[in-house]
C-alpha cells in the first residue's frame, strides 16, 4: 500500500527515474538502503549518510590503512551480506571508499557484480590508497571481477595534487549541485588514482594535475545491465578529499545526490530548498544531543525533568512527519515541520536550564543553611565558654606545682 502511494507520489512530483533506470529503494519505507565500507568513522561520507532522512546506511570498516587485515576480516564477516539474495533484497546501493577487496569474503565481489547487472544494485567506488589500481603497495581492483562493471580502467599509477572541473554541464547529477556556491575555493584533492574511461561510460569532469601534465578522468558513471556504478577517482574522504572538497558546505549535498542517482532518482532541481532541509536535520540531531547531554548532568543531582522529556517526546513525534515528508521528497512540508522541531527543541532546552537553576537553587540553599547553622553552633559554644569563664577563680599556681 506504501510502496504504490510512493510510486504515485513520485508520479505526480515529477520525480522519475534517472535515465529511465529502475528506481532502488525500500519498498515499505521508501528509504535507499546504503552499505558504505571504508573508514566510516573518520571524516567520510558516512557521517553525512547517518542524517539524510532518506539514506538507511550500514557502515563497515574496510579500509586497511594502519588498521590489521584480522579487524577488517573480522568486520566483513559480521555485517557484510552472506548471501547474494540477502544482498539485494535487503540492499540498494554499496559504497566502496578507499578499501582493499583482499579482505572480503568469498563471492562477495562476485554478488556485487550480479546484482548490478541483474538486480539494479548501485555501486560507487571513490578514490584511495587502496581503490582503483591501487597506491603504497596496495593491489589493484583490476585483479578481481569488479572489474567487469566498472566504468574505468584502472591503472598502476596514482596522480599528485588536482583539481576536478565539471565537463559534462546537463548530466542530472551535475545539475543537482551549486556549483558557484563555493566550489572553487574548496576544489583541491590532495592525490586521486589515474584511470581510464571506457567506451560507453559518461565522463562529467577531469582532474588537472596542479604540477602539470595532461588531464585524468575524474567522475565517470555508467549504466550496466539493470544497475548504475559511479566512480571517482579522486578521494571522498582522507588526504585526498580532505584537501579542500569535504570542507565545502555543499559536499553533504553532492555525496547524498550520487547515492540518490545511483538508486535511479534524479535529485531534487529546487538546490536551496534541498540544501535548506538536509541541514534542517544536522542542526535538530545536535541540538537534540545538547539537551541529552544537559538532562544527563542534571540528572546527577535530582532535577525534575518531566517537562523536558515530554518536549523531547513531542519533538520526536513531529521529527517523524519531517523524515515522513523528506523519505516522500515532500520537502516544504519536510523543512517547515524540522523548523517545527528546532522551535520545540528550543523550548526544551529553555526547560532544562529552568530545571538546572531549580535544581541549583536547593542545593546552594541546603549547603547554605548547613554552613549557617554550623557557624551559628560554633558560635553560640564560643560565646557560652567566654560568659561561663567568669565562673572560675583565677589562681598562683595548680596543683602539681604545689
Amino acid at each position: 500500500m506504501r510502496g504504490a502511494a510512493l510510486i504515485l507520489l513520485i508520479i505526480i512530483l515529477g520525480v522519475i527515474p534517472s535515465h529511465g533506470r529502475e528506481i532502488k529503494r525500500d519498498p515499505e519505507s521508501g528509504v535507499i538502503r546504503v552499505i558504505y565500507i571504508g573508514m566510516p568513522f573518520s571524516a567520510s561520507p558516512y557521517q553525512v549518510f547517518k542524517y539524510d532522512p532518506l539514506l538507511s546506511t550500514l557502515p563497515i570498516q574496510g579500509n586497511l590503512y594502519g588498521i590489521s587485515q584480522s579487524n577488517v576480516q573480522r568486520s566483513m564477516r559480521l555485517y557484510m551480506p552472506r548471501t547474494l539474495d540477502d544482498m539485494v533484497e535487503n540492499h540498494d546501493i554499496i559504497g566502496l571508499d578507499d578499501t582493499t577487496f583482499t579482505a572480503f569474503p568469498a563471492q562477495t565481489i562476485q554478488w556485487m557484480v550480479d546484482g548490478c547487472t541483474d538486480h539494479a544494485l548501485g555501486l560507487f567506488m571513490a578514490g584511495g590508497f587502496e581503490s582503483f589500481g591501487g597506491g603504497a603497495g596496495f593491489p589493484s581492483w583490476d585483479n578481481t571481477i569488479l572489474r567487469e562493471v566498472l566504468p574505468v580502467v584502472c591503472m598502476d599509477e596514482y596522480g599528485d595534487d588536482g583539481r576536478v572541473e565539471i565537463s559534462k554541464a546537463d548530466d542530472d547529477l551535475v545539475r543537482s549541485i551549486p556549483w558557484e556556491n563555493g566550489y572553487d575555493q574548496h576544489n583541491v584533492f590532495g592525490g586521486y588514482n589515474v584511470v581510464q574511461v571506457k567506451q560507453g561510460a559518461t565522463q562529467i569532469s577531469k582532474t588537472i594535475r596542479l604540477k602539470g601534465g595532461p588531464d585524468d578522468p575524474g567522475w565517470v558513471w555508467w549504466d550496466i545491465g539493470k544497475g548504475r556504478f559511479f566512480a571517482s577517482a579522486p578521494g571522498f574522504r582522507g588526504g585526498s578529499a580532505g584537501r579542500g572538497f569535504i570542507r565545502w558546505k555543499h559536499y553533504p549535498d553532492f555525496v547524498s545526490n550520487m547515492v540518490y542517482f545511483l538508486a535511479g532518482l534524479t535529485p531534487p532541481t529546487d538546490i536551496t530548498l534541498l540544501y535548506t532541509t538536509r541541514a534542517s536535520f544536522r542542526d535538530i540531531q545536535d541540538q537534540r544531543q545538547t539537551i541529552l547531554g544537559l538532562l544527563d548532568f542534571i540528572g546527577k543531582f535530582g532535577a525534575d525533568t518531566r517537562k523536558v522529556d515530554e518536549k523531547l517526546s513531542e519533538a520526536e513525534e513531529r521529527l517523524r512527519d519531517a523524515k515522513r515528508d523528506f523519505v516522500d521528497l515532500q520537502l516544504e512540508d519536510s523543512r517547515n515541520a524540522a523548523e517545527d522541531v528546532l522551535e520545540i527543541l528550543g523550548e526544551a532546552y529553555d526547560l532544562a536550564f529552568e530545571a538546572r537553576d531549580t535544581a541549583l537553587f536547593w542545593i546552594f540553599l541546603t549547603e547554605w543553611l548547613a554552613v549557617s547553622g554550623t557557624g551559628l553552633i560554633c558560635g553560640f559554644i564560643v560565646w557560652t565558654l567566654m560568659i561561663k569563664r567568669r565562673l572560675y577563680r583565677e589562681v598562683q599556681v595548680t596543683r602539681g606545682g604545689m
